[in-house]
């Protein structure tokens, strides 16, 4: 007979974790088989573990990221404190892996899944710190749920990543080496476990294979990252550099974010790896002499015929999706191609007996160069465009008028241009360097303005703004006078207690926000909302004295505006600027 356990039937045994079991069980009241995780009984009177349970309910609960199981319900039944979650039908990948390891690219798309996971709790402030195949469920389809956020803490240096007895909580053979210090604890923690757990997919070992809890560690802490394509030799070596990086025992020489690490693993399975250089053969038999016209160019060694390839310029590999495999799509309009060195044909060789002509083309150049600096020199020295050697009549009145007018022109130019330069500068990577922005109208306490219709890259899952608008301030007086008026002119009130943008469960309300390496700054405010029919996130950059706007037009409902925030998360705050 099925335990009755308030309103659930428990059946069969699914797994594990941590901080407690996971049976099957039906709930009576909503008429559906769930997943039901309930505290272990051995800690269900430790205050220390109950406090995580529940933290743990609260953080799945509130993460609305598609690979992040879904939270039906939590509390406590007699004392005993439950997760209800939907029942995910497949294995974990720890079983996965245990038939063999995975083709590279079906390893990848699993592994891009779990970054979407990771990135949206490191957006919360939060790390999950037990990232492993046992904890990363696979339907099916291969679509992937990240499981048990059990030990998940805030980023925040306050936090810690220690019992109360100083052990160590989480699975040495993917725990990242600052997890055995006393130092602070962020998401690039997770960024090491998941590049363990590539490793794992791709060659079916784990990284560091040590008999004893002191040997992993010290392997974690001493041992240089190991390189996949020893264990199988047909691995791309792009994919050992990838693995490499992100288990660099430095956190700052990882990738910033797990969907970085995604991203670039992907690549590396689309790169050539460069051709063999050949020696050339030793002659024969002494060089012949030919005719001019004859003579047949060399190649180098080892180069090849017709245009370059550019490193990684291969297509990405589909990422899975609950619909199905989603390709990336091409670049957005109003993105720039990518170009290639571009070669300039010269001049057609000149008849021996016309050697004066680029002789005299080369003196006029001179010539003009000379023009232009002494133009230049006399500009700067104070409008005088006589050579300074020269005695000249003194001008009229008015010639000195028109004159004084048109440096005052040229000068407030030339300030408002070098604004927009440095605006541009700033943008966030996503938009740097973007053909796409270009300089717009600027409100009142705002140095300079740019808007760009389309980003360098788009985001696996959550689709774009239709456009960005960056301002620039020339101080953070001004900068946080702008913000103010904007919150006070829609009537929005500030709530520090959630992220400044969860228009699923809370109304328009502006926040601090947490950057993936540090605490949030005094100043630095997120919010969203939709206002004349257009969703918008705004962020404030105290760091560059900029602040952003992400506009869209179908944002217009809480479920649009949430992913807009989510895309905001991922493409822009959890990277490198």
């Amino acid at each position: 007979m099925a335990e009755a356990f308030g309103p659930y039937r428990v059946g069969e045994l699914l797994g594990r974790g941590g901080m407690g079991d996971v049976h099957r069980a039906y709930d009576t009241v909503h008429d559906r088989v769930v997943a039901l995780k309930r505290l272990s009984a051995v800690h269900n009177d430790d205050e220390e573990f109950r406090a995580r349970f529940r933290r743990e309910s609260r953080i799945a609960a509130r993460l609305r990221e598609p690979h992040v199981i879904p939270i039906h319900a939590y509390g406590a039944i007699d004392g005993q404190l439950y997760l209800d979650m939907r029942l995910v039908e497949g294995r974990d990948l720890a079983a996965v892996v245990e038939g063999g390891p995975l083709d590279p690219a079906r390893a990848v798309r699993l592994i891009a899944q779990v970054a979407g996971a990771l990135d949206a709790a490191h957006a919360d402030g939060l790390v999950h710190r037990d990232v492993k195949p046992s904890n990363i469920l696979v339907t099916p389809d291969d679509f992937v749920y990240l499981v048990d956020f059990g030990i998940a803490r805030s980023a925040l240096p306050a936090g810690t990543h220690l019992t109360a007895s100083g052990a160590v909580i989480g699975t040495l053979d993917y725990l990242a080496p600052e997890r055995f210090g006393n130092g602070a604890v962020d998401g690039r923690a997770d960024v090491y476990a998941l590049a363990c757990v590539l490793h794992a997919c791709v060659t079916g070992r784990r990284p560091f294979e040590a008999d004893s809890a002191a040997a992993l560690l010290w392997a974690h802490l001493q041992q240089p990252p190991p390189a996949a394509s020893a264990t199988d030799p047909t691995l791309p070596r792009a994919l050992d550099d990838v693995i490499r990086q992100g288990m660099a025992k430095d956190p700052t020489d990882r990738y910033p974010t797990a969907g970085a690490l995604a991203t670039a693993a992907a690549r590396a399975l689309t790169t050539v790896p460069p051709p063999t250089p050949r020696p050339a053969p030793a002659p024969s038999s002494p060089p012949v002499a030919t005719p001019a016209s004859a003579v047949i160019p060399a190649r180098a060694p080892g180069s090849a015929p017709g245009p370059a390839r550019r490193p990684g310029s291969g297509p990405v590999p589909p990422v899975a999706t609950p619909s199905g495999p989603l390709r990336v799509p091409p670049p957005p309009s109003g993105t720039a191609p990518a170009r290639g060195p571009v070669t300039i044909p010269g001049p057609p060789t000149a008849p021996r007996s016309r050697k004066v002509a680029p002789i005299a083309a080369g003196a006029v150049g001179l010539l003009l160069v000379a023009v232009v600096l002494v133009w230049s020199v006399d500009w700067k020295g104070g409008g005088n465009l006589a050579s300074p050697t020269t005695t000249t009549e003194a001008p009229t009145t008015e010639a000195t008028s028109t004159t004084t007018a048109t440096a005052a022109t040229f000068t407030t130019t030339t300030k408002a241009d070098q604004q927009v330069t440095v605006l541009l500068s700033r943008l966030p990577a996503v938009y740097r360097d973007n053909p796409g922005c270009v300089p717009t109208p600027s409100g009142t306490g705002v140095a300079a303005t740019v808007t760009c219709a389309a980003a360098n890259s788009a985001h696996f899952r959550f689709p774009p703004p239709d456009e960005a608008v960056f301002h620039l301030f020339t101080d953070r007086t001004s900068q946080d006078a702008h913000f103010k008026a904007l919150v006070d002119a829609h009537g929005i009130p500030r709530d520090d207690s959630q992220g400044g943008c969860r228009p699923l469960t809370r109304s328009a309300h502006y926040a601090l926000y947490h950057r993936p390496e540090r605490d949030p700054a005094p100043g630095e405010y997120t919010t969203c909302f939709v206002a004349d029919g257009v969703g918008q996130v705004w962020w404030v950059d105290t760091r560059t004295t900029t602040t952003g706007v992400l506009r869209s037009s179908t944002a217009l409902d809480p479920d649009a505006l949430d992913q807009l925030g989510y895309w905001w998360n991922g493409m822009i705050l959890s990277s490198t600027s």
